[in-house]
């Protein structure tokens, strides 16, 4: 009688089908087939078991199951899913297989059908069986053909193999009703076994599947029995022999289906009984395992940027395995490419292509002439360069020198480039880029940049602040994953160390193999003694790689990334200190030297100053370039510009462009006018705060230079404006970060004070000379003067005022204070009679009564 299983949610169909021995009962289940069979198979033309997945059986015919797998097929019942590791034996071949094992049959008999299940390595095989026999002597000789087949067919190491491991094929008799299909339903060693009818207990259940294998425990339940069987393939056998098995007279039917053993994950248990221990432990292993996974990455990465030149393609094709290939590929290369030389050079002389040529080789000529001339002055502090290297004795050199002074070009470009021993290992590090970096993941982006860090995931900041959050709500405490942006940047320079290390101790084991290879051709009195790392690196100062930290500075310009300058000169430090590389600072700013002082307190720093050129330099530095020859007009236009080479490659530019020599300086002081009058002498704040100026302190400055080329630092105090020293000092330190002037010191004491470029000198006239500003801001240091006075008025009346409640006559100190009072006063009137003839003044007679300051 066919039924829907009550049980399943899927509403399986399930066939129960009585066994042989009940006859009635079989009669009646056939009835049941064949009355299904006229019905659904009416229509159709495919009646076959992949169709239907019920294998139909005659009375003279017996069902065979035959397992061939061993007790671990579940892995490939997972894999036949994917038609990499579909099944490799068809239907033919399992049925080849299954003959092999099972001849010779009985006279009379005959294998009608083969159903191979690859997923559950096995196959349905059906019999027909003679007259004269029954079905248990046809079942019980098949298993004798099968013993003897596979005893004959190996030896006996491979009897013992098939023993152990449970791998010998196996055949049972079907005593059920199978199910064929091909659902999603993979084997398990755990049974769920469904009644229709009366349940069975544990005895009978023991009993009915004992014979299929160990069984390691049975739970029946009048609903749902378990049984558990000890390996997969015992419990694919019994699912596949018992299922669709009718009992007690029709009164109990069967239904077999795999059930997935649920088992017990102490891990995931113990971090959610346990989560302010297991969680901080669990993102303490991720770190780990990422630590050991990426810092190998980028610790390569960073000696990639540092050695580039070892790693670029000019350098392998120094090598010789490497040549034996380049060497045939460029001469066949060069053979084929032969052929069209004469060609291309007649179509060029045709077009006229010797101009082209002609100004490709003036533009060679002018670069060297760029790069030649103008650094003739700095030779020999090239040279000086170079022997504080090679000497190697604590090589810690700052090279100070204004903004566009070319500080970079003479190390880069004219001192390690030119020297094949110096320019093959280093790092360059861009400090601006790093203290202009508005936001944490900016920062640290540009920090890798800068050392060559890769890979880096600056989307783990946010991430991990989201963890630490989530976590400290779950467990009461932060779990330390999400760090601070001055431990993310100290780490990546701690690996930048661990980097420059592995490079010098990687030139080291060179050495000591090269040195071990001779002495084994040497007789042991003459074998050389190999040097300690050390002695090595204090010997060869070009495997120590060269860190050029370009414009160090005191202060960052985002006031956030101040810790920036601190730690690279502590990391700096660490460098020199332990002899791995040679450390070269560029630096503008001379009070940033303080960071350098608190890094290393007891070292002696090799100082190198670069000044402006002379003014012979420059001219003929620019008369190269221009390719002219130096004119009375060209000296006047050069003077202002002086021997800053920022300006005057803007003014070589300007001229290539067109631009007439005089318009061009012209417009350049313009411009620099403008730039002063924006900057510094008008309201608006930095986004650092490092304004700590006044336009009235510029103005006065900008008057004083205007007309000098050196103030004396005595001089400028006497000023009301420049009393308190160190304010005084903060002030200049900051213009002269700014480049508006230039500090002159003798034995670490300020003495005097220049121009910080020279253009500005120059720009310093303009603006004085312009009556609509002169007026402007010569009435503001007029009014901040009369403030000033004010203030000290207000202070001594003040104090005579305490003086006479205490009724005390001090006759001295209040002849004292009026005499301030009145001489502050006559500054007062003084200072607004200028106001006013500052007014009145119409440009037909300057008035020079505000030069007259002290």
């Amino acid at each position: 009688m066919l039924r829907l299983s009550r049980i399943s949610p899927l509403q399986v169909i399930s066939v129960k089908r009585t066994p042989p021995v009940l006859l009635q009962t079989y009669r009646h289940y056939a009835t049941d087939i064949e009355d299904l069979k006229k019905q659904s198979d009416s229509t159709e033309t495919d009646n076959s078991v992949s169709a239907t997945g019920v294998i139909d059986k005659r009375s003279n015919e017996v069902l065979l199951y035959y397992s061939f797998a061993t007790s671990r097929n579940f892995v490939k019942s997972y894999l036949s899913r994917l038609a990499l590791f579909a099944p490799r034996y068809s239907d033919e071949q399992v049925k080849k297989r299954v003959e092999q094992l099972s001849s010779p049959l009985p006279q009379g008999s005959l294998l009608t059908e083969v159903v191979a299940l690859a997923r559950d390595s096995g196959a349905f095989v059906k019999y027909q069986f003679p007259q004269d026999e029954t079905a248990k002597q046809f079942i019980t000789q098949i298993r004798n053909n099968v013993a003897v087949n596979e005893k004959e067919s190996e030896n006996v190491v491979s009897r013992v193999f098939d023993y152990i491991t449970d791998r010998a094929p196996k055949v049972y008799s079907v005593k059920g009703v199978p199910w064929i299909e091909d659902l999603k339903r993979f084997p398990s060693p755990k049974l769920a076994v469904k009644f229709e009818g009366d349940p069975l207990t544990e005895e009978e259940l023991y009993v009915l599947f004992r014979r299929y294998g160990l069984i390691d425990d049975i739970k029946a339940d009048p609903n749902e029995s378990i049984v558990l069987f000890h390996n997969i393939r015992a419990a694919t056998c019994a699912k596949h022999c018992i299922t669709g098995m009718s009992l007690n007279n029709g009164n109990t039917t069967i239904h077999i289906q795999f059930a997935p053993i649920k088992r017990k994950n102490y891990l995931v248990d113990f971090i959610s009984n346990h989560t302010k221990i297991a969680i901080p432990i669990l993102l303490a292993l991720l770190a780990g395992f990422a630590v050991m996974v990426f810092d190998p990455i980028r610790e390569w990465c960073i000696e990639y940027k540092i050695t580039h030149s070892r790693h670029s393609f000019d350098y392998f094709k120094q090598n010789k395995a490497f040549q034996l290939l380049y060497i045939p590929y460029r001469a066949l290369a060069n053979l084929v490419s032969s052929s069209y030389d004469y060609i291309d050079t007649q179509i060029h002389e045709v077009v006229g292509d010797k101009d082209c040529d002609t100004s490709d080789s003036q533009s060679m000529d002018e670069i060297k002439k760029e790069s030649n001339m103008f650094w003739q002055e700095r030779f020999e502090k090239s040279k000086q360069l170079k022997l504080w290297i090679l000497e190697n004795l604590n090589s810690f050199i700052i090279v100070k020198g204004p903004q566009g002074s070319g500080k970079e070009e003479f190390v880069l470009d004219h001192t390690l480039a030119s020297d094949d021993r110096l320019n093959s290992k280093v790092l360059v590090i861009e400090c601006d880029k790093l203290s202009k970096a508005r936001s944490e993941n900016t920062l640290i982006g540009s920090t890798a940049s800068q050392l060559g860090y890769f890979p880096v995931f600056t989307w783990t900041n946010s991430i991990s602040q989201f963890v630490d959050l989530g976590v400290q709500g779950l467990t009461g405490q932060k779990s330390g994953f999400s760090e601070s942006k001055e431990t993310q940047i100290k780490n990546m320079f701690s690996l930048a160390t661990q980097s420059i290390r592995h490079i010098c101790e990687s030139d080291y084991q060179k050495y000591a193999k090269s040195v071990d290879r001779k002495n084994k051709r040497l007789k042991d009195e003459d074998k050389i003694e190999i040097l300690r790392q050390e002695d090595f690196l204090a010997q060869h100062p070009e495997s120590k790689p060269i860190i050029v930290i370009n414009k160090f500075s005191r202060r960052a310009d985002v006031h956030s990334n101040d810790f920036i300058y601190p730690l690279i000169a502590e990391w700096a430090s660490g460098l020199i200190q332990n002899n791995i590389a040679h450390v070269i600072f560029l630096t503008a700013d001379v009070g940033s030297v303080q960071h350098l002082n608190e890094a290393l307190p007891n070292q002696v720093f090799k100082d190198l100053s670069l000044s402006d050129a002379s003014m012979m330099s420059s001219k003929q530095y620019v008369c190269d370039v221009l390719n002219v020859k130096g004119t009375s007009t060209l000296s006047e236009c050069l003077e202002p510009l002086g021997g800053r080479m920022l300006d005057l490659q803007a003014f070589i530019r300007r001229v290539k462009s067109g631009e007439d020599p005089s318009n061009a300086v012209t417009e350049m002081i313009t411009q620099a006018a403008e730039l002063i009058t924006t900057f510094f002498l008008s309201s608006q704040k930095i986004d650092n705060g490092d304004n700590n100026w006044n336009s009235a302190q510029v103005w006065l400055i900008m008057k004083l230079l205007s007309k000098k080329e050196v103030i004396s630092y005595d001089d400028l105090i006497k000023s009301p404006l420049f009393k308190s020293s160190k304010q005084t000092m903060d002030t200049l330190s900051t213009l002269e970060k700014f480049d508006l002037i230039s500090l002159k010191r003798d034995k670490g004491v300020l003495n005097k004070i220049t121009t910080g470029r020279p253009l500005f000198k120059a720009a310093f006239s303009n603006i004085i000379g312009d009556l609509r500003i002169w007026k402007l801001y010569e009435t503001d240091y007029l009014t901040n003067l009369i403030n000033l006075e004010v203030g000290k008025i207000n202070k001594l009346e003040s104090e005579l005022s305490g003086i006479y409640k205490i009724g005390n006559r001090l006759d001295g100190r209040i002849d004292y204070l009026s005499k301030k009072i009145e001489a502050s006063n006559k500054k007062i009137v003084d200072y607004e009679k200028e106001i006013a003839d500052i007014a009145s003044y119409n440009g037909d007679s300057k008035s020079h009564s505000f030069l007259g300051i002290f």
